[in-house]
């Protein structure tokens, strides 16, 4: 489809969900409608498909990248010489074809069109689908099909049936979501977890059935922080893996790199632009007071739909949105600093700094979605103003001395398993390969 009609189906769609935001009833009812529809065409597309036990599909972020464990998954099947004779595709939306059609990566892959005929017949032949988000609600694996869930982070935020605060800000009420989150839980052959901690919540949130989850839960580490544990085992394998992202990224060499990667907040949802990113830090002060030894890696959360333009910056802070894996700016990146997001766990795989930027924290606590426990226990300093952060970044080399036995802490208790094999240990249980694990 041309740019021009994508545009035009995009604002289409767009004023219908501005429409169905202040008309709960009639929501409902339409997307239900829309559901039973492509159920049918669903079923009638895959009524007649045998599944392939030797077919594995992939989706990350529903089509958007690739990247996390899928990518990991994928990866590792791809070197694993008793999958030589498989055959993998890979889901993206209409607007990333362009991007990952001719990706060397993805070399051993087929690509398939998300919301196509094409993609549900796929999905009614593949044997195994490997997803980090959500699958469409009108769809439904046969028995003799595997969904496996990775999900895409250990939960600081509540969640699904445990998020305490009702909204209506975007196009579900809490439960509205909650209950979605449930018909995707109702489906699953496995969830992918790296700790007893996202176990729990994870369940929790989605609504997984006590009685299903022992046989459900893979409890074998994140396989999307594999590549980051593996670069960080020596000096050696870091340098080489830093040298790679550098070469590739076009990213400053001689500035110590520090990177920001704030979250979407529910209650920033604008009518006909989407949510945006109202609570930045001060980057002309942090330019005047930092530039000479540091550049931003400025990494938005891809719910956020503001347009940002950093010119006047220069080289100082480096756009890093587009970047297809979040994995590769850990890599290179000497220091992160976050509000919300869960992105700080899979970083502290590095045993790196961690700063935190909560310019909001009694309204997004009070207001917004809550937390699982009181971030306050995080380690890290906890900074209110732009000022505190240049504070913050200035004193890192007092970091470890501050923060370091309780960083250990907890690695051990959020990361007990990410040791650069849990995509290996995944492979082994959800394809009954009954080999001895790591």
């Amino acid at each position: 489809m041309n740019t021009a009609k994508m545009k035009l189906r995009q604002l289409v769609r767009t004023a219908g969900k501005e429409v169905l935001r202040y008309f709960p009833k009639a929501r409902q009812k339409a997307r239900a409608q829309w559901w039973a529809h492509e159920g049918r065409t669903y079923a009638r597309l895959t009524a007649n498909i045998k599944t392939d036990p030797k077919v594995v599909v992939f989706s990350c972020f529903m089509g958007r990248s690739f990247a996390d464990s899928p990518r990991a998954i994928y990866e590792a099947l791809c070197a694993d010489y008793r999958f030589d004779d498989y055959e993998f595709w890979w889901i993206f939306r209409e607007d990333r074809l362009e991007q990952f059609q001719n990706d060397p990566r993805l070399a051993r892959a087929h690509i398939v069109q998300r919301s196509t005929e094409e993609y549900q017949r796929l999905l009614g032949r593949a044997k195994y689908w490997i997803f980090n988000a959500r699958c469409p609600e009108y769809v439904q694996p046969k028995p003799d099909q595997v969904y496996v869930q990775c999900w895409h982070g250990t939960p600081l935020k509540r969640l699904g049936y445990d998020v305490q605060v009702d909204t209506t800000n975007a196009l579900n009420t809490t439960l509205e979501l909650a209950d979605r989150f449930k018909m995707d839980s109702a489906k699953w052959s496995y969830l992918i977890s790296p700790s007893p901690f996202t176990s729990l919540h994870l369940s929790d949130a989605f609504g997984l059935e006590e009685q299903r989850r022992p046989s459900v839960i893979l409890e074998v580490g994140y396989p999307r922080n594999d590549r980051v544990a593996r670069a960080c085992e020596s000096e050696t394998s870091l340098a080489i893996a830093k040298e790679a992202v550098l070469s590739e990224l076009n990213i400053p060499r001689n500035k110590k790199l520090l990177l920001y990667a704030p979250t979407w907040r529910d209650n920033d949802y604008k009518a006909g632009v989407g949510y945006v990113q109202d609570t930045l830090i001060n980057f002309d002060l942090l330019q005047k007071e930092l530039s000479d030894e540091w550049c931003i890696l400025f990494r938005p959360h891809y719910y956020i739909a503001n347009e940002f333009d950093f010119k006047k910056y220069g080289s100082f802070v480096y756009n890093a949105a587009s970047v297809p894996d979040i994995n590769d700016l850990y890599i290179v990146a000497d220091t992160l600093m976050t509000d919300y997001s869960s992105v700080f766990f899979d970083y502290a795989v590095t045993d790196r700094p961690l700063i935190f930027f909560w310019p909001d924290f009694e309204y997004y606590d009070d207001h917004v979605r809550g937390f699982y426990f009181d971030p306050h226990k995080i380690p890290g300093p906890k900074c209110t103003t732009s000022e505190e952060v240049v504070d913050a970044v200035q004193q890192l080399n007092s970091w470890q001395t501050n923060y370091g036995k309780e960083y250990k802490r907890f690695r051990k208790y959020f990361l007990p398993k990410d040791d650069g094999h849990a995509a290996e240990r995944a492979i082994e249980r959800i394809f009954d390969l009954h080999t001895t694990q790591r």
